[in-house]
């Protein structure tokens, strides 16, 4: 961001300036052309350039919808709500110091005009003249509108804004009643619909492919297309190493030397498709590979006679990486390809980016070049951004509140998403890592003042599925990646889903070494303690309907008869029964979410093989981590399970996936070739499973009488 240079200010009292620039007070996107910044006489204000987030498109305000009898006064107070905080509100308490955000404007311009006609129809042109009476009557009028009641109550509440800015206002240009409609009715009233999460989840089973095949791209199909896109422009550009020898020579010199170049490598001639089909020398791509403008007939003629062959197509680019085995595709790059391929690669990096940051949309493509960092103490890898969401994104703290700086703010990420940052910065010089366009940039939306919009991106979402199930599927297999029985895949659904991930598969593989436990502490603890409470509310409303619903099954399958043993066995029975019912309540707000969670979660956690009824005085897990010295946990860590723990109980489901692991600890600790201490301690772990199954079975039916019905 940029501040523009201090313009003068019209003086108290009087109407402003028709030169007047408009944004004088705001502070403008990096790159923007303080010349051509909308001034208080325009037709037309372009008020994009104060807004923040570079993949919005801001709608200018055009005054020839507004009666040209009151243009002024309302011109005059869309300039003061751009210069000023709002006004104190002598009613409610209202947002002290804070300046309403540009994309309000909007939405008041439309409110107002609602105002401005009913004012010419009632033949008022002066706001001054405007009575008690005239505003009841307006009230009157709106409230008979055949619109909804929320946007009724908002047409009214531009003109209450209207007339808290009066004092920045001329007398002629100002609402001289008292403040309207104090006292409104409850026909005014809307119930709000609270902070209740509409957003649906994407399907696991959609998810984790789509995750999955964009490291895929990422990692396998990235560095070909970025090497491709790269040498492609150097074509352009005549920069490429290959045109270097070419220096100097004449057009005819360089054709020869080009075609001698093919036969000692033996590359065949660029070729592409002609109308009827036939295959034909590209002769455009070998102008722009020896960067000449023009042939002439008889240089033509020279290739065409050259005996060389000709190509299928224009190839710009190797295939080296490789999936399974095999080379991801069978022929190289072509140029007809390159630019769906870029637009791929984008955004298999933009999955990565946006779902494994836990940030919004919006955040991600506001992010710049140069966006990774790492924590100097922590060796934490960052990304650096903008937030999306809060009055004027404020600042943390501790970063410097410079001009350039003020509005950043630090996520805690893995690697995958540095890796993704990496292959989008070595695309090309662009102002964001998503560019409006990489391939088409158009002049009404230019890269270097504009980012990717959240339409253009579920679009090349929806695409990146279908080329990805097209390319890459067997005949005899299922899609790569299989549909979404919701929706179709937006951007904003990544938040939800990832807390989905983490509440109710916490030790599923992203990929490779990469666990969504690892992507929870870094996320959670990192992203969503920078105010960002809807982060948590998503964490805690997930977490919630897992507890409802494990809680239903449990009780379920106690009263069928699901057997229970183990030294807990008797407190399970007992907290499964004393919340098994739920009997259902809408949940709008986070701490209703975690009050309703403290009553119904009896904090039993199923893991592998075992169910752990926690209880932190008696947990060995806590017990084995304060006794080496490292920080103690407040719920079960499975990776630190103590066999003799006194918080396990075994269900009918856990005795089944223990005759699963007694038999691949049997078939481990048979192995020969398997070192000795290895085969050791699968034969260990086998009599211990083995153990827990017998004693299972040996158990009776309820042996704690606390959980006996009366």
């Amino acid at each position: 961001m940029t501040t523009a240079a201090a313009f003068r200010a019209a003086p108290n009292g009087t109407w402003p300036a028709a030169d007047t620039v408009i944004l004088r007070n705001r502070s403008l996107r990096a790159g923007t052309d303080l010349k051509t910044l909308s001034r208080f006489g325009d037709p037309v204000w372009h008020i994009k350039p104060a807004h923040p987030d570079a993949p919005l498109n801001v709608s200018p305000l055009t005054w020839e919808h507004y009666p040209s009898d009151v243009q002024l006064p309302f011109k005059t107070f869309f300039l003061a709500a751009l210069d000023h905080p709002y006004p104190s509100n002598p009613i409610i308490v209202q947002r002290g110091n804070e300046r309403p955000s540009v994309s309000t404007f909007h939405y008041w311009f439309m409110d107002l005009q609602v105002f401005a006609e009913w004012l010419i129809g009632a033949g008022i042109s002066r706001l001054c003249d405007v009575t008690e009476h005239h505003l009841d009557a307006y009230r009157a009028y709106v409230l008979a509108l055949a619109r909804k009641p929320g946007r009724k109550v908002d047409i009214l509440a531009a003109v209450r804004t209207l007339w808290l800015y009066g004092t920045h206002l001329p007398s002629e240009g100002r609402l001289a009643t008292g403040y309207p409609w104090p006292r409104a009715s409850d026909d005014l009233k809307v119930p709000s619909g609270g902070r209740a999460n509409k957003t649906p989840r994407i399907a696991p089973a959609t998810m984790t492919a789509l995750l999955a095949w964009a490291l895929h791209v990422i990692e396998v199909v990235g560095p070909d297309v970025r090497d491709a896109w790269v040498a492609h422009h150097q074509m352009l550009a005549g920069t490429h190493a290959s045109q270097a020898e070419l220096h100097g020579l004449s057009k005819s010199e360089r054709i020869a030397r080009y075609i001698t170049r093919c036969r000692r490598e033996g590359t065949p001639l660029p070729g592409h498709r002609t109308d009827n089909g036939q295959r034909d020398i590209n002769f455009s791509a070998i102008q722009r590979m020896l960067h000449a403008f023009t042939f002439t007939a008889r240089q033509k003629r020279t290739l065409r006679e050259s005996g060389l062959s000709i190509a299928e197509d224009t190839y710009v680019g190797q295939i080296t990486g490789t999936l399974d085995g095999r080379p991801w595709q069978d022929s190289p790059i072509a140029v007809s390809e390159l630019r769906n391929l870029i637009r791929m690669v984008a955004a298999a990096c933009f999955v990565v980016l946006c779902y494994l940051s836990g940030a919004r949309p919006g955040e991600v493509l506001n992010l710049r070049p140069g966006c990774r960092d790492t924590d100097e103490e922590t060796g934490e890898l960052l990304i650096v951004g903008r937030r999306g969401k809060g009055y004027d994104r404020a600042s943390l703290p501790e970063l410097p509140e410079t001009e350039e700086e003020a509005d950043q703010r630090p996520w805690v990420v893995v690697a995958p998403v540095h890796d993704a940052i990496a292959l989008l910065e070595s695309l090309g010089d662009y102002a964001f890592l998503f560019p409006a366009s990489f391939t088409n940039p158009h002049t009404a939306r230019p890269n270097d003042f504009n980012a990717r919009q959240s339409e253009s991106v579920t679009r090349d979402l929806e695409d990146f599925v279908e080329w990805i199930n097209d390319t890459f599927s067997s005949p005899d297999a299922e899609v790569p990646i299989p549909p979404d029985p919701t929706k179709h895949l937006h951007a904003s659904r990544f938040r939800r889903t990832l807390a989905y991930f983490i509440v109710r598969r916490p030790r599923g593989l992203v990929a490779a070494a990469l666990q969504y436990a690892h992507v929870h502490t870094k996320v959670t603890l990192s992203y969503a303690g920078r105010d960002d409470s809807s982060w948590m509310d998503d964490i805690q409303l997930e977490t919630l309907e897992m507890v409802l619903e494990q809680n239903d099954e449990d009780a379920r399958l106690l009263e069928t008869g699901e057997h229970v043993s183990g030294p807990a066995a008797g407190e399970y029975r007992h907290r499964v029964r004393r919340r098994a019912r739920f009997a259902g309540r809408v949940v709008t707000a986070g701490r209703s979410v975690e009050r309703l969670l403290d009553q119904a979660n009896p904090n039993i956690h199923h893991g592998e093989g075992m169910t752990c009824v926690w209880r932190l005085e008696t947990a060995a897990c806590r017990k084995a981590r304060l006794e080496a010295g490292l920080p103690a946990e407040d719920g079960p860590n499975e990776g630190e399970c103590r066999s003799s723990c006194t918080n396990l109980a075994y269900t009918d489901r856990n005795i089944v996936e223990q005759r699963l692991l007694h038999k691949r600890w049997e078939a481990a600790a048979a192995d020969r070739l398997s070192p000795r201490p290895l085969r050791d301690r699968a034969a260990a772990l086998a009599e211990s499973s083995r153990a827990v199954i017998e004693a299972h079975h040996a158990s009776p039916s309820d042996t704690d009488p606390v959980t006996k019905e009366p």
